[in-house]
């Protein structure tokens, strides 16, 4: 849709990078913190909970993939909502949906940190922490602001170097495991697969995201559908096998409960360097996914502006790059802030809320875009292959059960400021509105 130097959006994502932004997104810290825990909680019965959310979370990217391949335009979910249920959902949505990636991403910084300090400890102290943290926020918002093209190089780079040591460590483990360490395989009962179930939800998320630059990449709708898909793909193979290999290698006793359960393993197959790889990659996989977390969100505001829901500013295109830059620039100033609350250890329990609260309002984002697909397929049958059609329904029905099964997950509380959050949008949108009917 242009190139750059028009001051128009870039074409620039194409299948590798389109497929690269779904599983950079999706791989973040999370993989290589929650198998401790899992471990602690149900033992290699954690297996069950990880094939349990591969196949819910595939019916979000079957949700997802008909969406984006039906509509491929820019915004993702805002669009879905607001072409369903018109422009007040629509801009519920999109906003929701921007400020948990905005939150979120001043999570991923924080992983970095907690990594690097592990090899370099004087930098784990606050000040230093703090500082290379803003570093490494706004260096990759200066890559994502020099171009959709370089944005996606890096994330093709850092999804291929956050891939490899999670499968040189799976592979050793298996050489070296037995099978003597899956008995017993519920230690703690049957029923210790619900809690894991939880824990595991949560990193699987990200799917949604390749239909957000959907003017961006290379054969628009076929593109996203396929790339949908392949990532996801990609993932559930990954994340099962590593799964496996995990409790196939070591006894669940020996990382149950460790903040730093990959680390552990790869000490004891590989060695002290084994620990090392283990941190280089989760560094390289907290700053992978931050930069296309930052991409994403950069589109949000960009999306909401040229529909008329946000300030006309941020519908802005730098004239040689064609990239969204106030709208990266707001989207990465919120994240710098919350970056406060995280090294100010009084405010860390605020900051932990805030996130919890961030993921509760994109889960409802994700149910308005499962209502949508089954909305939408009634609506405009033709955009839709027979086979979705058929399948479609099942599947958007699927994805609203899980949603409603991860929300429970996420607390009372959260849940509520999500909702509440929500029903507080209500009164901008009309004001908004009052404002584009006056001009």
């Amino acid at each position: 849709m242009g190139e750059a130097g028009s001051g128009r959006l870039v074409r620039g994502l194409g299948p590798v990078a389109a497929v690269a932004l779904v599983v950079g997104n999706i791989i973040g810290a999370g993989i290589y913190v929650v198998p401790g825990s899992l471990a602690a909680i149900a033992g290699p019965l954690a297996l069950v909970a990880w094939l349990v959310n591969v196949a819910a979370y595939f019916c979000l990217a079957a949700v997802f993939a008909a969406l984006g391949g039906a509509y491929p335009i820019s915004g993702g979910p805002q669009v879905f909502a607001q072409r369903a249920f018109g422009d007040l959902i629509g801009f519920e949505a999109a906003y929701l949906y921007w400020l948990s990636c905005v939150i979120g991403n001043a999570a991923y910084p924080t992983a970095f940190i907690g990594y690097l300090g592990a090899l370099v400890p004087a930098l784990a102290e606050p000040l230093p922490a703090f500082l290379v943290a803003q570093a490494l926020l706004w260096s990759l918002t200066l890559v994502n602001i020099a171009g959709v093209r370089v944005g996606g190089t890096v994330q093709v780079l850092t999804a291929i170097l956050k891939i490899v040591p999670l499968l040189l460590v799976a592979v050793v483990l298996l050489a070296t495991g037995s099978a003597s360490h899956l008995v017993p395989f519920a230690p703690h009962g049957w029923a210790a697969v619900f809690p894991a179930i939880s824990l595991v939800s949560w990193l699987l998320m990200g799917t949604e995201t390749v239909t957000i630059p959907a003017e961006e990449i290379e054969g628009s709708g076929r593109t996203i559908r396929r790339s949908a898909y392949a990532g996801f793909g990609i993932i559930a193979a990954l994340y099962l096998l590593f799964g496996f290999a995990l409790a196939f290698g070591l006894p669940a006793a020996e990382i149950a409960g460790s903040s730093a359960p990959i680390a552990l393993a790869a000490s004891r197959v590989l060695g002290p360097w084994g620990a090392t790889l283990v941190a280089l990659g989760a560094m390289v996989s907290a700053a992978g996914v931050l930069n296309g977390w930052i991409l994403v969100t950069g589109r949000l505001p960009y999306a909401a502006a040229r529909d008329g829901l946000a300030p006309a500013v941020l519908a802005r295109l730098g004239p040689r790059t064609g990239t969204p830059v106030a709208a990266l620039v707001v989207s990465s100033v919120l994240p710098a802030l919350l970056l406060l609350l995280y090294f100010d250890r009084t405010l860390l329990d605020a900051y932990n809320f805030m996130a919890l609260t961030s993921t509760a309002m994109a889960l409802l984002v994700l149910g308005v875009c499962c209502a949508a697909q089954i909305a939408l397929m009634r609506r405009e049958p033709e955009r839709f292959s027979p086979s979705q059609r058929r399948h479609g329904p099942l599947w958007a029905a699927a994805g609203l059960a899980f949603v409603a099964l991860m929300l429970s997950g996420v607390g009372v509380a959260p849940g509520l400021l999500a909702v509440a959050a929500a029903l507080a949008l209500a009164p901008c949108y009309l004001w908004i509105r009052r404002g584009r009917a006056a001009s």
